[in-house]
């Protein structure tokens, strides 16, 4: 398997853009070398691996003439790069340019998805790299809402995957753990950590 860089972002925070990348890089890394580059500068995701013993590895960069040599990795099946929330930082685009697909998380409120269009208009798009929404943090009981969401981003052009991530507590409280949903023991952990991993199964038949 040729090493696959995937890039998780969104130009907004509190998006559960490093919830995303970490639990894709903790499902992922059950079947392939799994390398999470934390280039946020928050470092949420280095301080959130600390926590526990995680099943990949974890490495925070931020430099973008360092991220742009992303391709001359070969040790890993794959790089999941949590990204900044900043669209103008070098960092971001150094991602981008070397991504072979780019995860857009976003909540279905108003609010995240014009920050949503506005990434991809400003920063995917252009670039041409393939990428697709995933709607997070969808209250369980307004899951007819978020298909709505769905059909209106599909029908503006917008690739989004169909399945959904639930908003649980248990992705909060996994952070604290220092582990994966997956890993998680809790109430909602199976139905939460499902939902990842129908995410992760729906990107990977897209990139493959």
């Amino acid at each position: 398997m040729t090493t696959k860089i995937i890039a998780v972002v969104n130009g907004k925070g509190g998006v559960a853009k490093t919830t995303t990348a970490f639990n894709l890089a903790a499902i992922y890394s059950r079947r392939h070398e799994v390398l999470l580059v934390d280039s946020d500068p928050q470092g949420s995701a280095t301080a959130w691996a600390s926590r526990g013993k995680q099943p990949f590895v974890v490495a925070r960069e931020s430099n973008p003439e360092i991220l742009a040599q992303l391709k001359k990795i070969d040790q890993y099946d794959l790089i999941i790069c949590d990204t900044p929330p900043n669209l103008g930082s070098g960092t971001l685009s150094a991602i981008v340019s070397a991504a072979d697909y780019v995860v857009l998380p976003t909540p279905p409120s108003l609010m995240d998805l014009i920050a949503l269009m506005e990434t991809v208009t400003t920063s995917i798009a252009p670039t041409q790299v393939k990428h697709r929404v995933v709607l997070t943090k969808v209250d369980p009981r307004r899951m007819t809402d978020a298909v709505d969401v769905q059909e209106s981003l599909r029908a503006d052009g917008i690739p989004v995957c169909s399945s959904i991530v639930r908003l649980y507590a248990g992705h909060e409280k996994s952070v604290v753990d220092g582990v994966s949903i997956l890993a998680w023991k809790g109430r909602n952990a199976k139905e939460a950590g499902a939902d990842y991993k129908n995410v992760a199964d729906e990107l990977q038949r897209e990139w493959n």
